[in-house]
């Protein structure tokens, strides 16, 4: 498994828990996923992996070009494997507004359930899109908001690869109920 982040923080360090055995890229050792030269070297290693999780909140629509060039070397490599992107509930935002990271997030959905039924009808890459709406590793961004805690995220995450060979889970979308109704009894 190769995992997308660094694991010594938010859902890659719950990731890293989980999957100790994992290999990670991100910064912290020496994988700028911004850069085509290191976006090649990881496509390069992902090829080698059965299970690949494009995480985090990379910028210029790079969870998208990651998809976009692992699916396509895994094809050119006759491989199966089984991608795993994690998006956000924020690719669903309908009011207008110049921030670029909802956008970003439609684009990796829209792209990743297009790969995703070639999949299901051929001997394609299995692809699935996990979505969030926020992480408890972002509260201090919205102290107001009700946040998903980042452990439960990656569970979920785990629950999704564990789900037998022959299925496919295309999609799922997960967020956090923010009425307090939802949290008695707790």
């Amino acid at each position: 498994m190769i995992i997308t982040g660094n694991p010594q923080t938010g859902l890659a360090h719950e990731l890293e828990k989980i999957y100790p055995y994992a290999e990670f890229c991100s910064r912290t050792n020496g994988y700028e996923l911004t850069s085509l030269n290191d976006q090649k070297r990881f496509v390069e290693q992902a090829v080698k992996h059965d299970v690949i999780i494009i995480n985090s909140a990379l910028w210029r629509f790079t969870q998208t070009v990651l998809l976009d060039l692992v699916y396509k070397a895994l094809v050119n490599a006759n491989k199966q494997a089984h991608i795993v992107c994690i998006g956000s509930t924020t690719d669903r935002v309908k009011k207008g507004g110049s921030w670029l990271y909802n956008a970003e997030k439609k684009a990796l959905r829209d792209y990743a359930n297009t790969l995703g039924l070639t999949g299901v009808w051929s001997n394609k890459p299995k692809i699935s899109l996990i979505s969030f709406g926020t992480l408890s590793n972002n509260q201090h961004k919205h102290p107001d908001r009700q946040c998903l805690d980042t452990a439960q995220a990656a569970e979920y995450i785990k629950w999704l690869i564990d789900q037998p060979k022959h299925v496919n889970i295309n999609e799922i979308s997960i967020d956090p109920m923010q009425d307090q109704y939802w949290y008695k009894d707790e």
